[in-house]
């Protein structure tokens, strides 16, 4: 069961992330100091409320808001993937395939 801290601290988390998804740059040291944490902190923290490395949050928050995108049909795959901060179109696919189990061009 999560407690109300940390479903804030998820929250938190989860809005830093949000802040940045455009940023290619954007990676776990940078989550960990926005949140005052350190690296293994936020590791052993997210891990232990969602069961994700700190890697695979960031990967499945940018995942998610790809989808939403793909579904509305307001840009090309290309403008997605560059738009939730992936720098290679190849990775993105094969990153949402795995996520969502159908390439992105077919999502739609």
């Amino acid at each position: 069961m999560v407690s109300s801290v940390e479903e804030r601290f998820i929250q938190q988390a989860i809005a830093v992330v949000e802040a940045h998804l455009s940023d290619s740059t954007f990676d776990v040291e940078t989550l960990s100091a926005a949140l005052n944490l350190s690296r293994m902190q936020l590791h052993r923290k997210l891990k232990a409320l969602t069961n994700q490395s700190a890697t695979e949050f960031v990967r499945q928050l940018r995942l998610q808001r790809a989808a939403d995108l793909l579904r509305q049909r307001s840009a090309s795959v290309s403008e997605v993937a560059f738009g939730v901060g992936f720098e290679s179109l190849s990775y993105f696919a094969k990153a949402f395939r795995d996520q969502y189990g159908t390439v992105p061009s077919e999502y739609k």
